[in-house]
């Protein structure tokens, strides 16, 4: 971007400047003859202000708290009328301690992810993992040796063998033949005189089985896994050249003729007697049973595409999948329903819906437990609503709903910002007053209490008031656990 010539920060060329989030800069301009200055900087029209006996405009910034390039946009007026505009951007580059968290959230939210799916897979049965997935996760080199080595390797061997046997069954059909030609009486499904035509039973030679479905599925499963392991970035030196080399396989896998026309398999059944009595579909399935142990987890687009300039907002997302997992951790509690993984077998993808609950949950009491994400408590809404004219959007709440008894709401919200000991800012702690005093069932509050959520190493704090303060991070959610045992008590 073109960068205003004339705009000086602390006075150096605006180019030249380094800045962080929250600093405090002062920027410069020395103006035209008569000419009059306006500065404009993120969209917000900054006040200017002058020291005597200097020619300079002025203008004092703080940075935001989030990396990134803000516009900035210079006029210039004259009394003539005549009036130019200088426009430019000003990077925010983000502290070392927030490249480190960013870092770290992706990271973490691969084993939340592989978490979350072992723990939602239990569904009403209970909170637990099918007996056929493996919890642990084999290291990219691992996966690249074995699923796209060794076992690859045997897959195709095993295709290959299959695509040399006949035609698994043949496929019924029909076609339309002139009276003078029909030579097989037998075939006839329907004479049409009118047309001088007849429609002949025909039947045409078919690969397409159950079996054959399930490779063609398990070809497309490597075939996605193995794109999204090459867009990684902590690729092993000799990555490339297996990726390759089992790309090739795969893609002349798939082209196979025998397969051109078998379907992917939509529902799996298991395996058929078919599968346990031939070598080669017993190949097949031992791979595929591979990919259901270790399945793929992925985020949506919305979580893993966030750029470190919203960090803020990829806490929040984060946060979430905490206390999803943290409550279903929970001893005693069932899992009744959830919203967060669409499980396709060989595929889980999470998400964060706004819209529905992330989790239901059936406490040992015979209370119904709902994590919502963003949710909307208007001042009409029913059961909670807000007890104002303002809607209220906490960044998470967790309703719970006892027999007999109106609905009660715990609200956790995130703050990714620390004042200077390290702790929740004041302002803070001023939206969790606002959710604590202004969510309500049948016109009275509701609320049992307030936890912020801060990307901090100080000790967890509880007030008297209802509000806590709980640090969270990676590996560190001891306070959130104890909270959430509290409010649930």
């Amino acid at each position: 971007m073109l960068i205003p010539p004339t705009l000086q920060l602390d006075g150096r060329p605006l180019d030249e400047a380094t800045l962080l989030e929250h600093q405090a800069v002062e920027l410069s301009a020395l103006p035209p003859v008569d000419a009059a200055l306006a500065l404009e900087l993120g969209g917000v029209a900054l006040e200017p202000f002058l020291r005597p006996g200097d020619p300079a405009w002025r203008w004092r910034w703080v940075a935001p708290g989030a990396a990134g390039a803000y516009p900035i946009v210079l006029r210039l007026v004259w009394p003539d009328g005549r009036a130019e505009e200088q426009r430019g951007a000003l990077y925010v580059a983000p502290r070392k301690l927030d490249q480190e968290h960013y870092a770290a959230l992706l990271d973490d939210l691969q084993r939340l992810g592989r978490a979350l799916v072992f723990a939602l897979s239990g569904g009403a049965e209970g909170v637990g993992a099918p007996p056929e997935l493996d919890r642990s996760q084999p290291t990219l080199a691992e996966e690249l040796h074995g699923l796209f080595g060794q076992e690859l390797a045997r897959l195709a061997a095993a295709v290959g063998r299959l695509a040399r046997r006949p035609p698994d069954r043949l496929r019924p059909g029909a076609e339309q033949v002139a009276m003078g030609q029909l030579q097989d009486a037998s075939r006839i499904v329907e004479l049409r005189p009118e047309h001088d035509t007849a429609e002949l039973r025909t039947t045409s030679p078919s690969y397409d089985s159950y079996e054959a479905r399930l490779l063609r599925r398990l070809l497309d499963a490597l075939w996605r896994r193995l794109e999204l392991l090459g867009a990684r970035a902590d690729l092993p030196p000799d990555a490339p050249g297996r990726m390759a080399l089992a790309s090739e396989q795969l893609r002349a896998l798939r082209a196979l003729p025998f397969l051109s026309r078998v379907p992917s398999l939509v529902a799996y059944r298991g395996p058929t007697p078919r599968i346990q009595r031939d070598p080669d579909y017993r190949v097949v399935y031992a791979v595929w049973r591979q990919l259901r142990r270790r399945p793929l987890v992925r985020w949506d687009a919305a979580t893993l595409s966030l750029p470190i300039a919203e960090l803020p907002r990829l806490y929040e997302r984060w946060c979430a999948a905490s206390v999803a997992l943290a409550l279903l951790a929970l001893p005693g509690y069932t899992l009744v329903s959830q919203a967060m993984l669409t499980d396709d077998g060989d595929e889980q993808l999470l998400a964060l819906p706004n819209d529905v609950p992330l989790v239901e949950l059936a406490a040992p009491d015979g209370a119904a437990l709902r994590l919502r994400y963003q949710p909307r408590y208007t001042p009409g809404g029913a059961p909670l609503r807000s007890l104002d004219r303002h809607t209220r959007v906490p960044d998470l709440a967790l309703e719970i709903v006892r027999p007999g008894e109106a609905p009660r709401v715990a609200v956790l919200d995130a703050k990714y910002r620390l004042d200077a000991t390290g702790g929740v800012p004041e302002d803070a702690l001023a939206d969790a007053y606002s959710y604590l005093g202004s969510i309500g069932a049948a016109g009275q509050r509701a609320t049992l209490g307030v936890a912020l959520l801060y990307p901090g190493q100080t000790r967890a704090e509880h007030y008297a008031s209802g509000v806590a303060a709980l640090p969270l991070l990676p590996g560190a959610d001891a306070a959130l656990r104890v909270w959430l045992a509290s409010v649930l008590a």
